[in-house]
């Protein structure tokens, strides 16, 4: 996590720890009685305090006896979820996505140019324009298998909601600042996933969500950050501003 990642876990803890419902701005307040379903007021102190653990869940947040639990994303240009390709592949391998479509994927990450036979040819690597210019239509196939319902929620499941290192949901996203912040709780997540699945992007994703190495390699000897090539680097871009439009759009229109 970076330093705005981490210092921004702090200041949301600060702003709810030992706080009145009526001590808190407006936001934070609508936040607060949508998170706890109404069942919040003045009664007793709202306790925070921040997850010791690297999951899904970022800040807890406790009125009474009910705790829920928080993930928090800062700015619109988010890295969702991070794991080794291997781990990838045989994720995407338990979802009986077929060996060719992940195997699109895997070319993808490691970006070796092919000769006419399909042979990976070692000494040329395309950085990622360049790899699609030549292989955009092997990315869409890929893209048309895996944006599909069932495989979309799922996604959802490991990239934003449970993680991989947990058996617990998280209630709610919050995208922002402490003085600028939207979010959603947890079945709306999958609402705007499944919303916005139809978008198009050339790179290989699922909905909104994008996955990429963390890292290119395109010189032998660029050693920075070498070990991140191995790295599947899942990103949700302008996830602030999916969320404000899914909450104007959508959200409160069935309201």
């Amino acid at each position: 996590m970076n330093n705005n990642g981490f210092k921004n876990e702090l200041d949301f803890v600060a702003l709810f720890n030992n706080k009145y419902l009526d001590e808190l701005d407006d936001n934070s307040q609508l936040f607060l009685k949508d998170i706890f379903e109404n069942y919040i007021n003045n009664d007793q102190k709202i306790r925070c305090w921040k997850n010791s653990l690297n999951q899904k869940t970022d800040i807890f947040i406790k009125f009474k006896k009910i705790v829920k639990k928080v993930s928090l994303k800062y700015g619109n240009k988010n890295t969702i979820h991070c794991e080794s390709i291997d781990n990838f592949k045989s994720y995407l391998k338990s979802l009986d996505i077929p060996y060719n479509i992940i195997s699109i994927y895997a070319s993808f990450h490691y970006g070796y140019m092919r000769d006419e036979n399909g042979c990976v040819i070692l000494s040329q690597k395309l950085n990622t324009t360049e790899y699609k210019e030549l292989y955009q239509d092997e990315i869409d196939c890929f893209n048309i298998a895996l944006n599909k319902t069932k495989i979309i929620v799922d996604m959802v499941d490991r990239f934003i909601i449970r993680g991989t290192n947990s058996t617990e949901d998280i209630d709610a996203l919050v995208c922002g600042s402490v003085d600028d912040y939207v979010w959603l709780l947890k079945y709306d997540i999958y609402d705007l996933a499944l919303y916005k699945r139809d978008v198009y992007f050339t790179s290989p994703h699922v909905s909104c969500i994008t996955m990429g190495p963390k890292y290119r390699v395109i010189k032998d000897n660029d050693f920075r950050n070498i070990k991140d090539k191995y790295y599947v680097n899942i990103r949700w871009d302008n996830l602030k501003t999916d969320i404000e439009e899914f909450r104007k759009n959508i959200k409160n229109s069935s309201l």
